[in-house]
């Protein structure tokens, strides 16, 4: 019998479920062929198996938990990052818009019930916004030598929520003290007139060499110069 015969009854011959003739047939050609007794062993002989890998399934897991924390971590902190710079939006929106005095009070809602000179030489007025909202701040603005009185309020005004305020205030203006600062930084503007609000619509309230009516006894008790402020004040500069 020949080789390429034998070797395809091989596998049967191992399994034991060739004829019987067959299985004789086969054993007197193994006794003779060492090629197919080589192939004849080898059927037998079980498939290398890849190498097991020690707790692979668990480090997978491990693999994907680490990787799954490591999204979530990132995550908060781009989510904290978004609310931080939301909140900052909104609490610079909101001071932008409900307290940051940027804008004029109009000229015309504004009134100056009293204007006087103190005996120190000081302006004094007493100026009421007429309508129902409030007043944040009063700004003093200086231009070569002019001075303005700007009531500002913020984009958003609130309605008044007490009895008095800037709004409804007396306010003290000292020419000399600024004249006396500019010419001691050399600066060298010295302030000649004194308006109310700004642009065409801005009212005059001094100039230089324009007399003013005299303050009441009431109004100097209040604002006049008192010696012992002074001395205090005197104190604190040498200091």
């Amino acid at each position: 019998m020949k080789c390429e015969i034998v070797q395809d009854l091989l596998p049967l011959y191992h399994d034991g479920v060739c004829s019987g003739e067959s299985r004789k047939e086969v054993e007197e050609h193994l006794k003779t062929c060492p090629s197919c007794r080589k192939i004849l062993s080898e059927i037998g002989t079980p498939l290398p198996q890849p190498p097991e890998l020690p707790n692979a399934g668990a480090k997978i897991v491990r693999d994907i938990a680490r990787e799954w924390r490591k999204s979530k971590h990132k995550a908060w902190l781009r989510g904290a990052l978004i609310g931080l710079v939301i909140c900052a939006a909104l609490a610079c929106g909101y001071w932008g818009l409900f307290q940051w005095p940027c804008r004029e009070v109009p000229t015309k809602k504004l009134e100056v019930s009293e204007l006087c000179q103190l005996r120190d030489g000081r302006l004094l007025l007493h100026l009421y916004v007429d309508d129902d909202y409030d007043l944040n701040r009063v700004a003093y603005e200086y231009t070569g030598d002019t001075m303005n009185i700007v009531p500002l309020r913020p984009v958003i005004c609130r309605e008044r929520s007490a009895n008095s305020g800037l709004w409804d205030d007396d306010y003290c203006v000292d020419v000399a003290e600024h004249n006396e600062w500019s010419r001691d930084h050399d600066d060298g503007s010295q302030v000649t007139k004194v308006y109310l609000g700004k642009g065409e619509d801005a009212v005059l309230l001094w100039q230089e060499g324009m007399e003013l009516p005299a303050a009441s006894e009431e109004s100097e008790e209040q604002w006049g110069f008192q010696q012992g402020s002074a001395d205090y004040w005197a104190a604190q500069q040498a200091n």
